[in-house]
């Protein structure tokens, strides 16, 4: 798997997802305690998409700290990384 392609994708939708809730680097931080750097280098492809664990840690702070995040947004955030938090996808695998 190409990370690289990911990776671009994650930071376009990271980027649009923490500006449409209006939520900043240091909020994320402050709430998850994952470096403020680390998620300014995500948010703008300097850094290759987050593992698993860091998706859910920035995916949960997204959704608490603002209300216009919606489940779509993290769906879509997942999906940006070759990921997915769909239980339909989950049913369809056998998992």
């Amino acid at each position: 798997m190409d990370n690289r392609l990911y990776s671009d994708q994650f930071s376009k939708v990271l980027d649009r997802l923490i500006k449409k809730g209006g939520i900043s680097c240091y909020s994320i931080s402050t709430y998850t305690g994952i470096d403020q750097g680390y998620l300014s280098r995500l948010r703008h492809g300097k850094k290759q998409s987050p593992t698993p664990a860091m998706l859910v840690k920035i995916s949960i702070a997204l959704a608490h700290l603002s209300q216009l995040i919606t489940i779509d947004d993290i769906e879509t955030l997942f999906n940006a990384t070759g990921r997915t938090i769909s239980p339909r996808y989950w049913n369809d695998h056998g998992v």
